[in-house]
């Protein structure tokens, strides 16, 4: 039931003013106070002169903090410290300026509450520092100063904050990402390190804090994780290695077969010149075919402008020979283009290898006409790979949910792979998306941006 409230309005501003415990003052650009609340005027007693409670370095925020007001018109927030009765109080005040007057609303904060959020950022399992818009440091964990000065062993804040981008890459990435949210006023994140070799990744985060006018710090080792997720990718590569070695083996014994033939052959009629160029052939044939099996094993981690066509045409021979031998229709309608994508080789061909593995893996026993299908589009932006079969397909409960780790349509399977596919692709800027329908197969869109 709602109950009508009279419409006293000045009546209801009383009340909440009385309620509030908040500082109310008007002064001028130069400080003076013209008018305070009850608060603020316990708060700072006679004094008229807003400035005058403050020490040097707080009165010049302080005069910056009414000239940012003043030269914007917006409002604007800090936290000041002011000494009053012998006693340091900071209050965070937010503030505009409107007809010649400069308008604060301010409330004090209490020790305890930034004490319990500086112990806080000090636990964090990471390097945590605090630094003033005079680069100074104010506040940091011990795990920020392992990270920063690895080769010292009782380092301190003295050793300050410009030191960090000589001292070492973790306090060279600290730096400038710092830095980068002092002068922005906002937020900051950069990523450094040796991804090609896998050996270092570190994350630093910086967050403005326009209050007290400082920067707080988050410096990651993101370097065991990165390892990982390269071990990870390498186990997936192997598999896909050991899976289609079979295959290859297969595809190896057509063109040895010619060869013992026309050998036999010149052996008989003498003339080898005359069958030469189809062994030679052969045996170039053979190259391509031990070439794109060994692409797939390559431990390569780094990434490089690359015309797609060539990872589609390997790809596309190991299918062929796969298909041939679990009696599998291949069918490929591909998009030539000129155009390059920056790719690692190596990990696109084991996505596209992997969903190969799980069609195969998806047909049913029995069935009569097996199909897959490999269609690459162009689009403006993107280039488009899909892979598609005709299998059993994947139930709609757990299709909602593919993609996420350990989520799997297999009795044995981990349900890593298609996670795992999902973010390489995702790496590479492109996008990962499974369709499907239960008793008609399933389709897995792949998509890779084109260079600018």
């Amino acid at each position: 039931m709602n109950v009508p409230i009279p419409d006293h309005r000045y009546e209801h501003f009383s009340i909440f003013d009385d309620l509030s415990q908040e500082l109310r003052l008007v002064a001028m650009c130069n400080g003076k106070i013209l008018s305070k609340n009850e608060e603020a005027t316990q708060f700072l007693g006679d004094n008229n002169q807003f400035f005058q409670t403050l020490h040097r370095s707080e009165k010049e925020r302080a005069k910056t903090f009414f000239n940012q007001m003043y030269d914007t018109g917006e409002r604007c927030c800090l936290s000041i410290t002011h000494h009053v009765y012998g006693l340091r109080k900071q209050i965070l005040y937010h503030g505009c300026y409107h007809k010649g007057y400069i308008y604060l609303s301010g409330k004090v904060q209490l020790k305890e509450e930034w004490k319990n959020i500086e112990e806080l950022f000090k636990s964090l399992p990471c390097g945590y520092v605090r630094v003033n818009h005079e680069l100074e440091i104010v506040e940091n964990n011990r795990m920020f100063f392992e990270f920063v000065f690895p080769k010292l062993t009782n380092p301190d804040s003295s050793l300050g904050f410009e030191r960090l981008r000589l001292e070492s890459l973790p306090g060279a990435c600290i730096y400038e990402t710092v830095m980068e949210a002092l002068i922005k006023r906002s937020s900051s994140e950069r990523v450094t390190g040796d991804e090609e070799e896998a050996s270092m990744r570190l994350r630093a985060i910086a967050l403005y804090v326009p209050q007290c006018q400082e920067v707080i710090g988050l410096l990651f080792d993101e370097s065991s994780q990165m390892k990982y997720e390269h071990l990870l990718a390498y186990k997936q590569q192997m598999e896909s290695v050991s899976h289609l070695a079979a295959g290859v083996a297969h595809e190896l014994r057509n063109p040895l077969s010619v060869i013992r033939g026309f050998l036999q052959l010149s052996e008989l009629t003498n003339s080898f010149h005359k069958y030469s160029q189809t062994i030679f052939g052969e045996v170039d044939r053979m190259n391509v075919i031990i070439e794109n099996f060994l692409s797939i094993s390559r431990k390569r981690f780094e990434i490089q402008a690359q015309n797609p066509m060539g990872v589609i045409r390997s790809v596309e021979d190991i299918i062929r020979s796969e298909c041939l031998l679990n009696d599998v229709h291949f069918e490929a309608s591909l998009s030539e283009t000129n155009r390059t994508i920056q790719m690692n080789d190596t990990m696109i061909k084991q996505v596209i290898l992997n969903l190969l593995r799980n069609s195969m893996e998806a047909y049913p026993e029995g069935m009569s006409y097996k199909l897959f299908s490999l269609i690459t589009k162009e689009f403006e932006k993107d280039y488009e790979i899909t892979v598609k079969d005709n299998g059993e397909g994947i139930p709609e409960e757990i299709l909602d949910k593919l993609g996420e780790p350990f989520t799997t349509t297999k009795e044995k399977g981990t349900g890593i792979g298609i996670s795992l596919s999902k973010k390489i692709i995702e790496d590479h800027g492109g996008s990962f998306r499974i369709e499907s329908e239960k008793g008609k197969g399933t389709a897995t869109i792949m998509t890779l941006p084109f260079e600018d």
